[in-house]
């Protein structure tokens, strides 16, 4: 691909050719300070995950990762694709290498898919909206808990029992939406968060309530707890889940995903330090008529 007056090599899901997946890990430690060696040696790699790059020589020098994601959207399951992982070696910035993968993704997938979306952070608010994007606002909920409740028995999954990894997997994969904006069949997401993402895990807070037969994805703040999301097959009472979590000191639950019904709860607009939510341009009223949020455990 020449770009810039040079020619680089353009690369495509490569993620099985050993040392193209090194140089790619190798730029993404250097600009994000993880990689993704481990979720891909432990078998977790998602099939939908693209990666998209360009080298030059034997250097990898700009790359764009392309997350194809099934997602229930209001109850109607729609294909979304989620762009992340945007970087450029520091020696080739400013030769508009991004610029060209990102190009090149779009023309590929703009057709192919419901919504192409992406997370920015600050330094970079001014650059996607001159390939059509538009942030957008999203919004969470939160409630008192009341002071009478019933507590179901719980229990910690511990991933370092294969029984309890292989279970959270299968559960996963077999997820049923309970809330407005859900991950379908993400298995690869959550084990990516439960133990394969360096910069921070989810692995300590997966909790298991044998009565309603579903995964509670949790964790507590002081007074509060955070209730991420909920795995099961079936759709599940988030407020029997919330009762089976809270403890004595727990006055306010929070949830990482949009209920069905926020009748009883508090909605507010949600504000993250350094990160804004993209859309393409046209489909940014989804966002805003519903008031929906993407679960943590669909980043990329």
């Amino acid at each position: 691909m020449l770009v810039g007056g040079h020619a680089y090599t353009f690369r495509k899901d490569y993620q099985e050719t050993d040392v193209l997946r090194q140089e790619f890990n190798r730029l993404t430690r250097n600009t994000y300070g993880f990689d993704l060696e481990k979720w891909y040696q432990n078998g977790y790699w998602s099939e939908g995950c693209h990666l998209y790059s360009l080298f030059d020589g034997e250097a990898i020098v700009s790359h764009v990762t392309v997350s194809e994601m099934a997602f229930s959207v209001l109850g109607e399951r729609q294909k979304f694709v989620q762009i992340g992982t945007v970087m450029t070696d520091e020696f080739y910035q400013k030769r508009g290498l991004s610029k060209a993968l990102l190009e090149v993704v779009l023309r590929e997938w703009e057709t192919k898919c419901d919504l192409i979306y992406l997370f920015a952070n600050d330094a970079v608010l001014d650059f996607y909206p001159k390939f059509g994007f538009v942030s957008v606002n999203e919004y969470q909920v939160t409630k008192s808990v009341p002071v009478q409740r019933k507590n179901n028995p719980v229990r910690q999954l511990d991933l370092g029992i294969k029984a309890d990894r292989d279970f959270l997997f299968r559960v996963a994969a077999e997820a049923f939406p309970q809330g407005r904006l859900a991950m379908l069949g993400g298995a690869g997401m959550v084990m990516l968060y439960c133990g394969h993402f360096e910069l921070f895990t989810l692995e300590n807070n997966l909790f298991y309530i044998e009565e309603l037969d579903a995964i509670a994805v949790a964790e507590y703040d002081g007074v509060d707890l955070i209730l991420h999301d909920i795995l099961a097959s079936e759709k599940v009472d988030v407020e029997l889940v919330i009762d089976a979590l809270v403890k004595d000191e727990t006055n306010r639950v929070t949830l990482g995903f949009m209920p069905n019904d926020m009748t009883t709860y508090d909605v507010a607009l949600l504000k993250e330090e350094d990160s804004t939510l993209f859309v393409k341009r046209g489909k940014e009223s989804l966002f805003e008529k519903n008031k929906l949020i993407f679960p943590l455990l669909s980043h990329t």
